[in-house]
């Protein structure tokens, strides 16, 4: 599977893969003027001097036993100190001491009795109920970009996403990588279950090895690093909807709000087809542009909502986003709908203007050129303009999928279709509207 620059993804079972202390590792092919090599790399670290794991493809089977059994001990160091139900445990009696007696070291990651083995360590003294039972506000965010960088979800966002899940029934929800939607549920919401799936190991801190639900009403909630690649994330997500289709012996997937940029979706949707973005803008108050705000991007955050549930389904907040009747969906106010494309075509949070000659909408920075016969950016080098990609729907170079002739001959017949069932369908919908 293709990914940037020369590096591409071998989508396969891992359980056969070798492992490294952060789990199974993935297969990678790289380009050289010899040809393509493969070579296994750990999953959660880009830099090598975070997880210095790789292993060629054709050495797997000669592993050496020393190499195995050094390994081996790397995992054991790594997991030495994550005993969950100890933990647990110190998290209760902690919480019967008085606040001023309350400590957790930020050096060792664990809550303390006794100072004095910690003197020169980062102490959080005079720790309250609140802070234990919202550690994404009391511990200092990791700020790797390339290992775990962590943006904490803004209260409004956090609200919002709750509310859309009660509003569609969905009670019981597994955070991956969302310890603020986890911390908000089982804090707040008491008609709710929550799990919190996450990679940062401090959260053993705080909360218990029981704190899983399963059932109907499901639905999963993640927010990756936007840095990652597409192709293993969403992967994983199918194998999930695979599992959970099999132990509830249903066809009907499994509801998924992956969070990420507005910009990633030709990549998620060439993975996962039947994803759709939603026009939310996912707020964050750890990153400056990444909120609302004037110190935020100046069209709104970038980072929006995928899913495969039905975009008809889910109500927006009335502050900031309209519903839109011909579409069948709730968009920004901003999105303005185009009965030429039959759409609310834009994606950045800027009103789209539409182009007779490309027939489409397009930023409204952009403008026409002849040249290149199509619109850019006012300011470009039309010979830069060439598509290096493939077109995610023919597989053929040289265009995008919005522009595929495969697809312009069959466009009017699919308009037609799509009118037709969203006409039978808006009744059901009002409800939710």
């Amino acid at each position: 599977m293709s990914g940037k620059g020369n590096i591409d993804i071998i989508i396969e079972d891992l359980s056969s893969h070798p492992h490294c202390p952060h789990g199974p590792t993935i297969l990678f092919s790289r380009t050289v003027k010899e040809g393509k090599k493969r070579f296994f790399a750990c999953a959660a670290c880009r830099k090598r001097k975070d997880c210095n794991f790789f292993l060629w493809e054709h050495e797997r089977g000669k592993m050496s036993e020393l190499k195995k059994s050094a390994w081996e001990q790397e995992i054991k160091k790594y997991l030495k100190n994550i005993n969950h139900r100890k933990k647990f445990l110190t998290l209760h009696k902690t919480y019967i001491l008085p606040v001023i007696k309350r400590i957790y070291c930020n050096t060792c990651s664990q809550f303390v009795s006794n100072n004095e083995k910690h003197v020169d360590h980062n102490l959080l003294k005079g720790i309250n109920d609140h802070q234990i039972n919202h550690p994404s506000e009391l511990l200092p965010a990791l700020e790797d970009a390339k290992k775990e960088a962590q943006f904490l979800f803004s209260k409004s966002s956090v609200e919002t996403l709750v509310n859309i899940f009660r509003n569609l029934k969905m009670l019981n929800v597994i955070c991956i990588g969302t310890p603020r939607i986890h911390e908000y549920i089982r804090n707040d919401c008491k008609d709710m279950n929550s799990i919190l799936l996450d990679i940062d190991s401090r959260f053993h801190d705080f909360f218990g090895p029981l704190e899983y639900c399963w059932g109907k009403g499901m639905i999963v909630v993640t927010d990756p690093p936007f840095g990652g690649r597409v192709e293993p994330i969403a992967s994983t997500l199918g194998l999930i909807i695979n599992d959970y289709k099999a132990v509830n012996n249903v066809k009907t997937d499994l509801p998924i709000f992956w969070i990420f940029p507005y910009f990633m979706e030709p990549q998620i949707l060439n993975s996962l087809r039947n994803f759709k973005m939603l026009d939310y803008k996912v707020d964050y108050d750890n990153h400056s542009l990444f909120q609302d705000g004037p110190k935020g991007r100046k069209y709104g955050s970038p980072v929006r909502i995928f899913t495969n549930l039905d975009p008809g389904l889910i109500r927006l907040p009335e502050n900031g986003y309209r519903y839109c009747k011909p579409c069948n969906r709730w968009v920004a106010k901003e999105n303005v709908h185009c009965d030429l494309c039959s759409s609310c075509p834009s994606k950045d949070g800027r009103t789209y203007v539409h182009c007779s000659i490309c027939r489409r909408c397009v930023k409204p920075s952009w403008r026409h050129c002849y040249k290149c016969g199509r619109c850019a950016q006012v300011e470009h080098n039309c010979s830069t303009i060439v598509f290096s990609k493939e077109c995610f729907h023919c597989r053929e170079y040289g265009h995008k999928k919005s522009e595929c002739p495969q697809l312009s001959q069959h466009l009017c017949k699919k308009r037609k279709i799509s009118r037709k069932k969203k006409t039978c369908t808006v009744k059901a919908i009002n409800k939710y509207v």
